[in-house]
């Protein structure tokens, strides 16, 4: 209660409606099935991309994957034409309930996570299924390794765990707080949740549901939680959409060149600003040079109090985070986040609540857990590092909703 009134009523609100959902993962399908867009399009992580010509080479080379994916052309240089024509359309992943890590895009025929509100069912976030390690598109690498890699995982593997699924759903929140009790963030460190979710998928396909290849890619891929805890936050954050007046952040994310937030009353509309490369610690200065701008809607799990704002639930999390925070001179924003939730009762230190006037009151932002990518294009991930927010969106933010509110 004390809490409630110390919060703005709208922020208030939003959050309770944020922490009614209760998200479970129900399906897989096909994103043209589930969008709702029509003919040829591509969504990719962060704000829109007004400037197809300032696309970063990462995200550009994932966007040439998903063009010969779909078969919309046969070589690279048709590929780019394709893109650069304008032919095809490009759309911001989380203004269509999506959301995607670092480098990956969306295209019409790939599978989606299909994540529903158990208490409002037509409520859905989705996510692309994590392709596991090696050459995959998420980290923006551009090869026929890529290519048929994504081939695997949507004609292959997807058709295995819908029907898999499909056999019972899986709920999410109690997958994720076992994790964070046992030293999980839930974003750069996710192997105990990914377990949970190998052995509650095994457990459902018996002796023949999986084939031996299907078994052996979920027993190693220790992120594949990631992105089935992007599309539950995702679910959630739609939840607390559309409350007037509300600054809670329901949109979060970069696209190597810019990042942006929504917040609840204006849910379509970005503040966004530029994106620095993440910190990482330790790192010399040639990798530092080639880093590319904060990239990726996983943010979101870190607005959500995921990630490096779990640091007092994930050690390992923790002591990296000190070692950057020493390191460039930074501070922690310990106080931005403060309302428990209510079904994570095995990881009572989580919080979450991020509103953009808790962020202007303090003057600091979130500490968001990303993955560093080679601005080049050609070496994929370089690190994982740490994006300090900086300020400008929420403030704009803020300015927003007074505007509004005064012009009432």
């Amino acid at each position: 209660m004390n809490l409630a009134l110390r919060r703005h009523l709208a922020d208030s609100l939003a959050v309770d409606a944020m922490l009614g959902c209760r998200p479970r993962w129900t399906a897989i399908a096909t994103a043209k099935d589930v969008v709702a867009l029509q003919g040829r399009y591509l969504l990719h992580a962060g704000p829109p991309i007004t400037d197809r010509s300032l696309i970063s080479p990462p995200q550009k080379n994932s966007m040439l994957m998903a063009i010969l994916f779909e078969g919309w052309a046969t070589d690279r240089q048709g590929a780019e034409e394709l893109l650069m024509s304008a032919e095809v359309a490009l759309h911001a992943a989380q203004d269509h309930a999506c959301a995607v890590p670092l480098a990956d895009v969306l295209s019409p025929s790939m599978q989606l996570l299909v994540i529903e509100d158990e208490d409002c069912p037509s409520r859905q976030g989705f996510s692309t299924l994590n392709g596991g390690d090696g050459p995959v598109m998420r980290v923006g690498q551009y090869g026929e390794e890529v290519l048929q890699r994504l081939r695997w995982i949507n004609r292959h593997l997807a058709p295995q765990l819908q029907a898999v699924v499909a056999r019972s759903p899986i709920d999410l929140l109690p997958v994720a707080d076992a994790a964070l009790a046992a030293g999980d963030d839930c974003h750069g460190r996710t192997q105990h949740a990914s377990q949970l979710i190998a052995q509650a998928l095994l457990l459902r396909a018996g002796s023949d549901g999986l084939d031996d290849e299907a078994r052996r890619f979920l027993e190693q891929s220790a992120a594949f939680f990631l992105n089935l805890w992007m599309a539950a936050v995702k679910c959630c954050f739609l939840a607390a959409e559309d409350v007037p007046d509300s600054s809670v952040v329901t949109a979060i994310g970069g696209n190597g060149r810019q990042f942006g937030i929504q917040v609840s009353a204006m849910p379509g509309r970005w503040f966004v600003t530029a994106a620095d490369a993440p910190l990482v610690p330790g790192v010399d200065e040639q990798t530092r040079l080639r880093a590319l701008g904060a990239i990726g809607d996983s943010a979101i799990v870190d607005a959500f109090g995921s990630g490096a704002m779990a640091r007092d639930l994930a050690p390992l999390t923790a002591q990296r985070l000190a070692q950057t925070c020493s390191e460039h001179g930074r501070a922690f924003p310990g106080k931005l986040l403060e309302c428990p939730h209510p079904r994570l009762l095995k990881s009572q230190a989580y919080r979450t609540g991020l509103d953009a006037r808790q962020v202007c009151r303090l003057e600091l932002g979130p500490v968001i857990s990303l993955g560093v990518l080679d601005k080049q294009g050609l070496c994929g991930r370089l690190d994982g590092g740490f994006f300090f927010s900086p300020l400008k969106p929420f403030q704009a933010a803020l300015e927003a909703l007074e505007a509004a509110d005064a012009s009432a």
